[in-house]
């Protein structure tokens, strides 16, 4: 019998190997131990509250599946996107430690928020480069401590996401290129000057602060362990540089008695997971990143993540620009009674790579999805000021 050709748009992992231990090179990265005592250190926040996870059964009856359900971060922090986690609890850790450092004692959340111990916190000055999401998530923690931030943004970022940061109280600094173009600066300035970033990709040296920001990832990923007690077997996880994936692989491998299968879901033109999966190694995507996906424009992954998702992420798979629109409004305006969620262009793109899987009887196959199948969606923003139109 002939095995049916996979579309050159999917790929699976060569060095997966299912029985593969959470090790210690995992725990490094996404380390899942005290996250209740996270979550508990959030709920000092008044506007932290559990997102919603959405079922879908529509959709699900559509597409063949047994259920979709979708992790719907466009409410987290009243903020509209995940990364509201990251960046936030970065700041405080970098806080944190300072005042451990020099009392010997970890100050509360809540401490660091009603401005204890400024004499030594006031002298940070934060900054990151991002395509948007992530940098008002540093504005908002630098904000909510009483810091100074700076935030360098790439050409294409939009101009509602700029004044998002802005009202945030952060200083922006337009560099003329894309995503990585924003990083160098912003690494070389922050040199020059004594900023500490924030950042949610790494390089040689820098890591911590990397993880620190996927570690705040782990806390939606906890909620969905909570909220949904059978547990996906199935996860489409839309990746950048690759710290949600991470987060979301990486905690659902450790916690979970069986491992779902995890599918990294990657624009065509910003497709650097997928042509580093086929190289074995982190490896620069094969476009230039143009696309609408802003919050997955990134042309080379964070290789910090690479024991995680490089391990473990059973396929990758890239989309096109012309399935975004149509996977928005598929959230947008549901079928049968599901409920609407409101999407903006990255965060539906786990979405969009289910349905192109879906639309493949071969890719269906492969993937092991039928009537049994438990499928997991993120959608990681809401619109953003992104108009849903033609």
């Amino acid at each position: 019998m002939t095995t049916p050709l996979l579309p050159a748009w999917l790929a699976p992992n060569p060095r997966l190997d299912r029985d593969l231990a959470f090790g210690r090179d995992q725990q490094f990265v996404v380390n899942p131990n005290g996250i209740p005592e996270l979550l508990a250190e959030l709920g000092q926040c008044p506007a932290h509250k559990v997102t919603p996870l959405h079922r879908l059964p529509a959709l699900a009856e559509r597409l063949g599946v047994g259920e979709v359900r979708v992790k719907d971060e466009s409410q987290r922090f009243g903020f509209g996107a995940f990364k509201a986690l990251g960046g936030v609890l970065a700041v405080y850790n970098v806080l944190s430690g300072a005042v451990g450092d020099a009392y010997h004692s970890s100050p509360t959340f809540a401490d660091v928020m009603a401005g204890k111990h400024r004499e030594v916190t006031a002298k940070y000055i934060f900054t990151t480069a991002s395509s948007g999401n992530h940098g008002r998530s540093v504005a908002a923690g630098a904000k909510l401590f009483g810091n100074r931030c700076v935030i360098f943004l790439p050409r294409f970022t939009s101009a509602d996401k700029e004044a998002a940061i802005r009202a945030r109280g952060a200083e922006v600094i337009r560099v003329d290129g894309d995503y990585d173009t924003a990083v160098a600066e912003c690494r070389r300035q922050a040199e020059a000057k004594g900023w500490t970033i924030i950042s949610d990709t790494s390089w040689e040296g820098y890591d911590a602060i990397p993880r620190s920001v996927m570690r705040g990832y782990t806390v939606l990923v906890e909620e969905v362990v909570r909220q949904w007690p059978d547990a996906p077997t199935h996860v489409f996880v839309q990746a950048g540089v690759g710290g949600l994936a991470a987060a979301v692989i990486g905690y659902l491998w450790a916690v979970l008695p069986q491992r779902p299968v995890f599918i990294v879901v990657e624009p065509v033109s910003a497709d650097c997971w997928f042509q580093s999966n086929l190289a074995g190694k982190p490896t620069l995507a094969s476009g230039n990143a143009d696309t609408a996906m802003g919050g997955l424009a990134c042309r080379e992954i964070s290789p910090v993540t690479w024991p995680v998702i490089g391990l473990a992420a059973d396929w990758f798979m890239t989309i096109e620009e012309d399935e975004v629109l149509p996977a928005r409004r598929l959230f947008a305006r549901p079928l049968g009674d599901d409920p609407a969620i409101v999407s903006g262009p990255s965060g539906c793109a786990g979405l969009a790579g289910l349905t192109r899987i879906c639309t493949e009887a071969a890719a269906f196959e492969a993937l092991g999805l039928d009537r049994n199948a438990r499928v997991l969606l993120i959608n990681s923003e809401g619109d953003l000021g992104e108009p849903l139109s033609d």
